[in-house]
Formats: C-alpha cells, sequence, structure tokens
C-alpha cells in the first residue's frame, strides 16, 4: 500500500477518534451535578396514632428532611416527644409537630385534651342515637332531647339541647341489661362548658337523646342565646309549652246584710169621757 495513502486512512481514523471521544463527553459522558440540600432530623410516625395515645419511642421514628421545608413545630429528636399525648389522629408517616401533641408530661387519656374551662362528659348511645358508627373522635354534633308528657301535654316533643358539641372519644361500656346480663353500650365523650355538661345530665333523665353529626366547617345556630338557666324539664323545652299562669284572684264584694227591723209599734186610741189619747204598746 502507498505510505502517502496508509498516512490519509490513519489520520482519519485518529480524527474520527477525537470527535467521538468529544461527543461522547459533551452527550453521554458529562453527569449532573447535583445541588446539595441541606437536611435535617424529623420525627414521624411509624404507624397511626389515634388521639388520647401516650407517644412512646417504638411508636416514632427519625427522617431525614430538607431544612427550608422542615414544617414548623416539628421536633429533630425522639426523645422530644416521648411522654406526650396526641390531641388529634396522627396518620402513619406524618410529622409529629406541637400542635398536635400536649406538653411533655401534661398525661394521657381525655384529661389532657380538656381545654381549661371545659368539662368532658360521656352519655350512652345506641346504634340509632349514635349515627350508626360514624361519629368518631373530632366530629360535631347536635344534641336532640325528645320526652313525652312535659306541660301535661301527651304528644311527644323534640328540642334541641346543645348544638355544635365537639365529640373527644368513642368506646363502649358494661352495663346491664333488662334481664341484668352485662353487655356493651356504645359511649359518646363529649366537651362541654359546665353549665352545658348541667344542662345534658338534665336531658339524659328526661328523654331519649339523639346525636345529629353535622359538618365540622358549619357554624350555624338555630338557637338564640337567650342566656336561659336550666333547672327544669320545663326549661327543656321553652317555647314549645305554655308556662301554666298563675291565677287570678278574683275579689268578691262582701254581702249587704240588712239591718234588723223595729219592733212593731201597736197605737190604741182612749176615749175617756171627752177626752181623747193615742197609747202605744211596744212588742
Amino acid at each position: 500500500m502507498d505510505k502517502r495513502l496508509l498516512t490519509v486512512v490513519l489520520a482519519a481514523i485518529l480524527v474520527a477518534l477525537v470527535i467521538t471521544a468529544i461527543f461522547y463527553q459533551i452527550t453521554v459522558g458529562r453527569r449532573p451535578v447535583r445541588a446539595e440540600v441541606d437536611q435535617k432530623s424529623l420525627v414521624v410516625a411509624k404507624a397511626d396514632l389515634p388521639m388520647g395515645a401516650m407517644i412512646t419511642a417504638e411508636d416514632v421514628r427519625l427522617m431525614e428532611y430538607p431544612v427550608n421545608a422542615f414544617p414548623q413545630g416539628g421536633f429533630e429528636t425522639i426523645d422530644e416527644v416521648i411522654d406526650r399525648s396526641v390531641t388529634g389522629q396522627i396518620l402513619a408517616n406524618e410529622p409529629i409537630i406541637s400542635g398536635r401533641v400536649t406538653d411533655k408530661g401534661a398525661g394521657f387519656g381525655l384529661a389532657p385534651l380538656i381545654e381549661e374551662g371545659y368539662r368532658a362528659i360521656a352519655i350512652a348511645v345506641n346504634q340509632v342515637s349514635g349515627v350508626s358508627g360514624f361519629i368518631l373522635p373530632g366530629s360535631k354534633v347536635d344534641v336532640l332531647l325528645t320526652a313525652r308528657g312535659v306541660g301535661g301535654m301527651e304528644d311527644n316533643l323534640t328540642t334541641t339541647v346543645l348544638e355544635n358539641v365537639l365529640v373527644l372519644s368513642t368506646g363502649h361500656s358494661q352495663e346491664a341489661d333488662a334481664a341484668g346480663q352485662p353487655q356493651n353500650v356504645p359511649v359518646v365523650n363529649m366537651l362541654l362548658k359546665p353549665e352545658d355538661a348541667r344542662l345534658l345530665t338534665l336531658a339524659t333523665q328526661e328523654g331519649r337523646i339523639q346525636l345529629v353529626l353535622r359538618n365540622p366547617k358549619d357554624d350555624s345556630s338555630e338557637m338564640a342565646d337567650k342566656g336561659r338557666q336550666v333547672t327544669s324539664t320545663a326549661d327543656l323545652f321553652a317555647g314549645l309549652v305554655e308556662k301554666p299562669r298563675p291565677a287570678r284572684a278574683v275579689f268578691r264584694r262582701a254581702p249587704v246584710v240588712a239591718a234588723p227591723a223595729p219592733p212593731p209599734v201597736f197605737k190604741i186610741e182612749m176615749i175617756r169621757g171627752d177626752k181623747r189619747s193615742v197609747e202605744i204598746l211596744e212588742n
């Protein structure tokens, strides 16, 4: 082979290899540079945590989370969330934040969930009055009362006792049935002000309680805030039953007693000679 031709071929091959290498570096060989993001630990739930549960070390874990997206109120260490009670259900892999748990060491169960100035009260319901099990912790309900024989009326009367009541928890308790056998009775714990707790206690003794589930965003009210002081059944049904009016006092005139008639008077005309006189004889 001609040395000149061989030189040209080798030069062409060399140029092709150089171009290929350059193209590879541009299209394939260059790796994208990942921007380094600052991260820090965030405490999340391993599984669903119900309201009122006490958090333990087995309930949570740590995961790396971007600093610029770190949730407000989040915790960085597991020790910070231990012995805190859950105030609202936390789902699995959901961050534990301060707004969803109580202060450390505040206790467990319902007590830490009761706001200052409020009381927790439990009432027994059934599948019908409890909206067939759809009432859950965090639900808002209205409380209705149905009773009979109020104010002397034979018809049943229904009134709204309370509105927009927060349900703290639901559960069951053991009560005896008509035959004396134990049975599970659904129980609903609600958050009420002291005066409303007294009102509900009175209502449970007067008739059948019905819970009405409502939209938690619905703050409308059909009850006018009259500041009523409920002390009796008639107060519960105020506006539906007319209170008995006090009897009107009847003033009668004293009978007129006639004066006794004077005794009859007898007159006798006496004639003595030429004299005439009249004498009166009293009876």
